[in-house]
């Protein structure tokens, strides 16, 4: 079944042709988007800053996705509901920082794919915070590899 999944612009930067092991993870965590043929959401910043941040392997990859008639879909986020002023102020920072990964998951299929765990951590602070990490499948291309992937 076809998912549609929010990359982290940290995965599209790590993923590269090298055998390193974050590079070679990331790599097969996109070529499996593209084999099993999930597609790929963004809000517009996350496209912007994919834009800066994509790797020369990510590119390609893009160019493939759009080939195989799987164009990354640029969506309208679902906003967060979340009571700001309960949580710390480091927490703040990093879920002010990622909000709109979550915003995209929320608006798909709830699935996001990133090399980033501060997100989590900080939502992970509070109840309301709490209930969003059950509501979204977290994939850590390094940690849970092409499996997760393929599991969706």
């Amino acid at each position: 079944m076809s998912r549609l999944v929010v990359v982290d612009a940290s995965v599209v930067r790590a993923a590269g042709e090298t055998e390193h092991p974050v590079s070679s993870a990331c790599r097969n965590c996109l070529m499996a988007i593209r084999a099993i043929c999930h597609r790929v959401a963004l809000t517009e910043p996350i496209r912007k800053e994919w834009g800066q941040h994509m790797s020369r392997f990510s590119r390609k990859w893009r160019r493939s996705m759009a080939a195989k008639q799987k164009p990354i879909a640029v969506i309208s986020p679902k906003r967060l509901d979340l009571r700001w002023a309960a949580y710390s102020s480091a927490a703040r920072t990093a879920i002010k920082k990622d909000k709109g990964l979550l915003e995209a998951a929320l608006a798909t299929d709830h699935v996001i794919i990133t090399l980033d765990d501060s997100l989590k951590q900080a939502l992970a602070e509070r109840l309301d915070g709490k209930d969003l990490l059950r509501n979204v499948q977290w994939i850590h291309p390094v940690r849970d590899g092409v499996a997760a992937i393929q599991a969706l």
